[in-house]
């Protein structure tokens, strides 16, 4: 199976260099962006991440290193994002979550018929801090609405490889498209300059980084940064590889 990838700008946000390059203790800050992950081509859309839902808790939980918080435009919002790419949330059929931080997998409940698919490894650690919204969208529909994987074929065409580091539920996300197989890093490499410095993420220990990004580059051939707006220069519209057909 072969799948459309396209990323989707779900916010911006300008975050201290000390968060994004271990080698670089300065306060001074470096522009992300947000993506939601849009795979098309299967009987149904999935997505991989979804985006922040509660701005305002998650800005102040992190005012000492995203300076000015995340920030929005219009119809950058997740509903938004959705309905422009024609895609009812109703229809979406799986949820991949590179790991559980708010603002990659806090708009869950916006999709009454996905499962969530999350990394075993760390997943029990990460539930007390998962958002009640989240948690009342899976506990509706337990346990179809959650699925805990490893290293494994999730569906024809898209696997999950787990990575820690970052967190222990950090997992890689390979989906296998027209351009290769596009490894989504998650937040073990939030820049391009992270994956081909190699510069490790601050905050973490080196070897550990290290040994995760050895396992994202034996995954695939086309490794995504999580929050890089160089990606959009790389490919327009946050086209990584066009839907078949």
């Amino acid at each position: 199976m072969v799948y459309g990838l396209r990323a989707l700008v779900a916010g911006r946000c300008d975050v201290c260099r000390h968060i994004a390059f271990a080698d670089d203790p300065s306060d001074e800050t470096v522009p992300f962006l947000l993506y939601v992950w849009l795979l098309r081509g299967g009987e149904r859309p999935m997505l991989v991440d979804t985006g922040p839902k509660d701005l305002e808790t998650f800005n102040a939980a992190t005012s000492r290193y995203i300076p000015g918080g995340i920030v929005q435009r219009a119809g950058e919002r997740t509903p938004e994002l959705l309905a422009a790419a024609g895609v009812d949330p109703a229809d979406v059929s799986h949820v991949f979550v590179t790991h559980l931080h708010p603002d990659h997998y806090e708009y869950f409940d916006l999709f009454p018929n996905a499962a969530m698919v999350v990394s075993d490894r760390g997943f029990r650690e990460a539930l007390p801090g998962i958002r009640p919204n989240v948690m009342r969208a899976l506990a509706a529909r337990w346990p179809g609405a959650l699925r805990l994987v490893g290293d494994e074929d999730v569906v024809p065409g898209v696997a999950t490889v787990q990575l820690g580091c970052h967190s222990r539920c950090s997992q890689a996300i390979v989906v296998h498209t027209a351009a290769g197989r596009a490894v989504l890093c998650g937040d073990v490499a939030y820049l391009y300059e992270n994956i081909e410095g190699p510069r490790p993420i601050g905050g973490v220990d080196a070897g550990e980084w290290h040994a995760a990004m050895a396992r994202a580059r034996g995954a695939g051939d086309l490794l995504l940064p999580g929050h890089d707006p160089l990606l959009l220069q790389r490919h327009a519209d946050g086209v990584i590889a066009p839907a078949p057909g």
